[in-house]
């Protein structure tokens, strides 16, 4: 019989236990999520300000602007799984702009969503950027992607880009290339 007495003790003080860890976590969780969306509301205009710029600088042609918000080591990923540095980044939209006479007429970044985490930003968006190739050929670029901003003492820096979609067309045409 006591050791039956004992069990019923430890399982009712086990539930007991449960019971206030799940109260406990219930109050915690209610009073983190309001601070969570909080801190959303916060960032989100600041993080889209910085695609602002970045968007401004591209429609200028300055590269070394548009990436002036970009972290050092920050990284670029196609939907295929190929990573672009920072420096190959700049390389290639450099190579763009003058070779292929590239000039860009707008360049729009819509947050879609944004969560705020322990170790920076994680912002879902759509970008959709127009422009002419060669000076009459029109080119149209859609593409959604997920971005990491790290959180450093000179501000928000973007430190990585994974493409998950992109379509372009050239004059009206899908473009695969």
């Amino acid at each position: 019989m006591p050791v039956r007495s004992t069990n019923l003790t430890m399982i009712f003080s086990s539930t007991r236990n449960t019971l206030l860890s799940s109260i406990l976590l219930s109050v915690v969780i209610v009073t983190i999520l309001p601070v969570h969306a909080e801190n959303n509301a916060k960032i989100q205009p600041t993080i889209q300000t910085n695609y602002d710029r970045i968007n401004a600088a591209f429609l200028r042609k300055d590269i070394q602007g548009a990436t002036a918000l970009f972290a050092p080591d920050y990284v670029s990923i196609s939907p295929e799984g190929q990573k672009q540095t920072l420096a190959e980044f700049r390389e290639h939209y450099d190579n763009l702009f003058n070779r292929f006479n590239i000039k860009l007429t707008s360049n729009k970044t819509t947050i879609k969503n944004i969560d705020v985490n322990p170790t920076g930003v994680n912002v879902a968006i759509e970008q959709k950027t127009e422009g002419t190739v060669a000076g009459f050929n029109k080119i149209v670029i859609n593409q959604t992607s997920s971005n990491f901003w790290l959180k450093t003492p000179q501000g928000w820096r973007l430190k990585e880009s994974k493409i998950l979609t992109n379509q372009t067309t050239f004059n009206g045409q899908i473009f695969k290339g």
